[in-house]
């Protein structure tokens, strides 16, 4: 597992590397969201039809200050950007943030 304060379950992801994330920043969706289902992450991109594979350099593992967040409603949301210490994404359908938590 890399160090750092983001943790991604979505495996299919291809920025996915040991659970950290290696897209360079990431968006949360989900302006309307209520509940951690409601939102996704808008940076997923599925490692069977990618024509890349994600990153083995430390450095460029994406952390909490990377993250865009457009789930207004979620308590760590300070002008849409994430402000949680910790931030989990799941390995779901929609790679949802575990983390959300309504106002």
């Amino acid at each position: 597992m890399i160090n750092s304060n983001l943790n991604c379950s979505a495996t299919s992801c291809a920025h996915n590397n040991a659970g950290g994330c290696f897209a360079g920043g990431i968006n949360v969706d989900g302006r309307q969201a209520t509940t951690t289902g409601h939102t996704n992450c808008s940076s997923y991109v599925d490692k069977a039809s990618a024509g890349f594979t994600s990153s083995a350099n430390e450095c460029d593992c994406v952390g909490t200050n990377n993250i865009k967040c457009k789930a207004t409603n979620c308590k760590y949301n300070e002008s849409e950007l994430c402000k949680a210490d910790q931030v989990h994404i799941n390995n779901d359908s929609n790679a949802s943030c575990e983390t959300f938590i309504s106002r």
